[in-house]
């Protein structure tokens, strides 16, 4: 998780999406990106690169480290899949959800909620989820 919340801090979405899986849907195993995804020129590969971007403008604190420091929380691991909550993982030194609150206008700290899964596929650790709730 820390490589792919790295590569959102840094703006650097085709890094990011090699880290990243689909989520598995009707039985089926998240599927990693690839290069042909994360570094091509289609529809899904813009749009994963506007998400991208989009959360790097909220991941990013003010000021930030080159490179930053990014550390997340060791969490218990269930069936091949752990999940943080944006309090587990610090950029700078400050929680994630602190940053992204303070990107946010008229959003109290109560209001807010990021959730980050990860899930091994193939052997290796992708971020399979990314959850953010406000109210």
């Amino acid at each position: 998780m820390a490589t792919w919340v790295t590569a959102v801090v840094e703006d650097r979405p085709q890094e990011a999406c090699l880290v990243m899986a689909t989520p598995a849907t009707n039985g089926s195993s998240p599927k990693p990106g690839t290069e042909a995804l994360c570094g091509g020129d289609g529809p899904e590969a813009q749009r994963m690169e506007k998400q991208i971007h989009r959360m790097h403008t909220a991941f990013t604190p003010d000021q930030p480290k080159n490179p930053p420091t990014v550390k997340v929380a060791e969490v218990p691991v269930t069936g091949k899949k752990a999940t943080v909550d944006g309090e587990q993982v610090t950029v700078d030194g400050q929680t994630l959800k602190a940053i992204v609150l303070s990107h946010s206008t008229g959003v109290e700290e109560g209001q807010i909620g990021i959730r980050i899964e990860a899930g091994v596929v193939a052997g290796r650790w992708y971020v399979t989820d990314l959850g953010f709730s406000v109210g």
